[in-house]
């Protein structure tokens, strides 16, 4: 239950956060960062989606193993968001959002887990 929560606050925070950080335009990736955003992001869901069966039945939902999954999860997916944002948008402040929001995730999701 506090998983759906946690991501709402993320979802909001990043919304409010570039608004306020990198104005309301948002910048598109190139056609190469794009693509390398899409397979790493698709490979990220399949490898979190199969350990998060595999944490749910050895420890349950409510265990440390999830907490822990949840924390190292975000620190790579917002740490590759971050790094994509800085590698292909130099010009902008968006990867600044990123890391922002990973400080966040990672607080909220220890704290509140």
């Amino acid at each position: 239950m506090i998983i759906p929560f946690l991501l709402l606050i993320l979802a909001f925070s990043g919304f409010f956060l570039r608004i306020w950080i990198v104005g309301p335009d948002k910048e598109k990736l190139s056609d190469d960062g794009n693509e390398l955003n899409i397979k790493v992001k698709l490979i990220l869901g399949l490898i979190g989606l199969i350990s998060v069966i595999v944490i749910m039945i050895a420890d349950g939902v409510q265990g440390m193993g999830m907490k822990w999954f949840w924390i190292v999860f975000i620190i790579i997916s917002l740490g590759f968001q971050s790094f994509i944002d800085w590698k292909f948008l130099k010009h902008t402040k968006q990867h600044i959002v990123s890391l922002i929001l990973l400080v966040e995730g990672v607080v909220l999701v220890y704290f509140l887990f």
